[in-house]
């Protein structure tokens, strides 16, 4: 197989010789039968003999049996299905060409707009996962907010201008707030002397 696969088309040179051979025996044959029409044909301005009616049609079915343009009407006809038959393959090896070469253009931009697609979507996944990154999943929010409520529960504050609070697992402490504006614990007075102060210091 060639290049593009095409070898079944190729005419041989025994063919194309035989072709070369056909098309002069043609040539001579129509030129003895146009000199048996009488009157002589006249040749138009592309050199082919006017008033000889093409094979097969109505003014060829009206010519008498014994008609020398029937003749010239069926060598006509032969010689041009022959000259079809011997040019198909180069036609048809060229219309397959073609087709190959803008199937083939056809599919470098097909994969360039595939490509083009996929380098679009690995940014913009790229940009999703980097920005997923960057918030905290749901799971590590629940657990911040348990680890805040834990924190805020073990460690009350006292807040300016108001009493202060009791201490968790220190009895007789409350947690004041400094004049500097510090938590400080310090003992109870009321509870200094109480069975459940532990002396301990702030």
């Amino acid at each position: 197989m060639g290049p593009t696969g095409l070898r079944s088309v190729e005419v041989s040179e025994a063919d194309r010789h035989a072709h070369r051979l056909t098309a002069r025996w043609a040539a001579d044959r129509f030129l003895t039968v146009l000199r048996r029409i009488a009157p002589t044909p006249v040749l138009d301005r592309w050199g082919q003999p006017t008033g000889i009616p093409d094979y097969g049609s109505p003014d060829f079915a009206r010519l008498a049996p014994d008609d020398p343009r029937r003749e010239a009407a069926l060598i006509a006809a032969a010689e041009a299905w022959r000259q079809e038959c011997e040019q198909s393959p180069d036609r048809i090896r060229a219309m397959v060409v073609a087709a190959v070469s803008e199937g083939t253009a056809e599919r470098i931009v097909w994969e360039a707009e595939r490509q083009a697609r996929e380098e679009a979507d690995w940014r913009r996944l790229v940009r999703e996962v980097r920005s997923w990154a960057n918030h905290p999943t749901a799971a590590e929010r629940s657990a911040a907010r348990i680890r805040q409520q834990e924190t805020a529960a073990r460690t009350p504050a006292a807040s300016p201008g108001w009493p202060p609070v009791a201490v968790p697992g220190r009895p007789g402490w409350r947690r004041h707030v400094s004049p500097g504006g510090l938590q400080e614990d310090r003992p109870d007075p009321a509870t200094l002397s109480g069975p459940n102060f532990r002396a301990e210091s702030a």
